[in-house]
Order: structure tokens, then sequence, then C-alpha cells
């Protein structure tokens, strides 16, 4: 079958805070996978299936007992390396009962696994997202199942003009659609850098309510994403006429590091986690619930339209072109970047 996920990559599969020591499992590239964290703290990632009938660890009457896993329908026993330990009947387990076990690591709160050959699983290859980790930023996050293909968020969140029409009363503001971007293409990094520098624009209510700020405000939204996962969106809100000062601090401004891990869970649906950390009111749990309801809605407007999106491509006619222009450059520059990814 002819696929469109990237193989031989690093994904997001969860957040370090949603495994613990119980059954966990999701499904990433069409993989079922099973996690657990042992009682020494360390986080497992297996096939969520019993070698012997296929049936899911991670399904009741299935259980982990001591660090290990009993099969709840016959009682297939294994380790937290993956292999079993015991079979029913028999004193000799064999050599063939292990489970596939997928290369690992927690970084920045987010636990990653890699799909694909497992001698391909370079860790320095994880891009970094160090504030979601940091006692310098307050983080607020989620993760919302989309019914539609990775690539169409993708597209989505490199093209912010959208937030003008379907985020408006919440981040969207005139200025938004109507400034001009800046794209710029690393192909030896593998990095798209999209750039929208509003100086003089509407302050919206995601971010009046949160900074305090009212009226005008310069607001800025660069992009960094090296497909085929982590998205993060650097937000600098501040006064009008306030930049940076030579030597690179900005205390005069308000900066909010948006992360989106855009993992496919089959061909046609994703796992859309996201988290919004930012460097002011550390303490204050008021704008942290006001910044998780917010943009929880944000991001559900998204899976809305993302969802209606998926069934028209579904539906239309073979050879469909669409038309793009110059806000598009980025998602176009990204979505050359992934089918190389994908191409043998």
């Amino acid at each position: 079958m002819t696929t469109t996920i990237p193989r031989d990559q690093w994904y997001v599969a969860a957040y370090g805070s949603e495994i613990g020591q119980k059954l966990f499992s999701r499904t990433i590239c069409g993989e079922p996978i099973l996690f657990w964290r042992t009682r020494a703290g360390e986080v497992t990632a297996m096939s969520d299936r019993c070698v012997h009938r296929r049936f899911p660890l991670s399904q009741a009457p299935s259980r982990l007992v001591d660090d290990q896993v009993i099969c709840g329908y016959h009682g297939f026993t294994y380790g937290s390396d993956g292999n079993c330990v015991f079979v029913p009947g028999q004193h000799r387990v064999p050599r063939t009962a292990r489970l596939r076990s997928y290369p690992l690591a927690e970084q920045d709160s987010l636990i990653w696994v890699f799909i694909g050959d497992p001698a391909k699983a370079d860790t320095s290859r994880i891009p970094r997202a160090p504030y979601l980790a940091s006692p310098d930023y307050t983080t607020v996050r989620g993760m919302e199942p989309l019914k539609a293909r990775y690539s169409l968020l993708v597209d989505n969140l490199l093209d912010l003009s959208h937030e003008t029409y379907l985020h408006g009363g919440y981040i969207g503001t005139p200025e938004v659609a109507a400034t001009p971007i800046t794209t710029e293409v690393d192909e030896d990094a593998g990095i798209v850098y999209v750039s929208r520098h509003m100086d003089d624009a509407e302050c919206p209510p995601f971010y009046a309510k949160s900074t305090g700020l009212r009226g005008r405000i310069a607001r800025w939204q660069d992009i960094e994403y090296p497909p085929p996962c982590l998205y993060k969106l650097h937000s600098r809100i501040a006064a009008p006429g306030s930049v940076p000062r030579p030597d690179g601090s900005d205390p005069d401004a308000f900066h909010v590091e948006v992360v989106y891990a855009i993992t496919p869970e089959t061909e046609h649906t994703t796992h859309d986690f996201w988290a919004v950390a930012r460097d002011f009111a550390l303490g204050d749990d008021e704008v942290s619930e006001f910044l998780a309801e917010n943009n929880r809605t944000v991001v559900l407007q998204d899976v809305v339209a993302l969802d209606v999106l998926e069934k028209v491509i579904a539906s239309e006619a073979e050879g469909y072109q669409e038309l793009s222009i110059n806000i598009d450059t980025g998602g176009l520059a990204a979505r050359r970047m992934l089918q190389r990814m994908v191409a043998p």
C-alpha cells in the first residue's frame, strides 16, 4: 500500500505526564504501541499485540504486575524489554516470543518514538523545545484527535492567515491576513521558516487577557518547522515600537512559545498535540486556565475545519487542482520536504 507518512522518523507519542505505571496504548503511523513507566522511572515502547493470538496487551483483563505485562487472553507474560518470560502449559519459551521494541526518548516533557528501521534511530535528530520543561516558562498543553490526514494540519499551521477568519474573537485580527510573510527554507538543516511581523496590530483577546496589553500592539509570529513532526511558533507581543535590544534580550515584550506535535495516527487520522509556554505570569493559575481553555477552543476550531476538509478531499474527483498564492510558500516548501521523506 502506498503511504504518505514518512518512515525512519521520530514522532511524539505522548506527553511524559501521560505515561505512568499502568498500561497505555497509542497508535503511531498505523502501529499500535504499548507504553508504561517502569518502577525505575523508565518508559517502555513495544508492540501492543501479544505474539500468540494478537490480543492487545493494553486491553483488560491484561495487566501490569511488577514490570511484567500479563496478556489477558492466554497469559503470555512479557518483561520490560519485550521478551516473553512465560507461556502457559510449558516450560520452554519459544525463541521468537518477543514483542517488537521501539527506540524511545523522553525529552522536553515529550515522549518520542522512532518509526522505521531502529538502526537509523539517531536521537540527535530529535528537534528541541526546551521551554516546555523550563522553570522559566509556564506551560499548558493538550491533545485533540483529528479525523484528517496529518498533511492538512501542516498546511494549516504553516499559513496563519486563517487566524483572521477561523479564529476571530480569540487570536485572529485583520492584520494577520493582511500582513505579508517572509519564507526561508534551509534545505541542509531541513527546516522551513515563515515570519510575519505586525508592528501595529489590534491586540486579540487571547493576548489582551493574558498579558494585560490593550489597544494596538507589535505582534511577531516566527514559525520554525522541521518536518515531519514538531512545529514551533515563536510569538512576541509588545507595545508598538518596541524591538529587541542589540544584545538579543527583550525585556519589554511578552513571549509565547506555541508548539504542535503533528503525529500521524493512520493515513487519515492525526494526533494533534498542542502546548503553549509563556515567560510571564508564571505562577498565575487564572492566566494558565484562560490560555488552556482558549487555545483548546482554537485547536477545536481547526479540528472541525480539517475534519470537513478531509471528507471533501476524499470525495473529490481525481486530478483536482487547488490554487496556491503567496501566503502558501511555507506550506508548499513543507510539502516538498515531506514528499522527499516519503519517496523511496
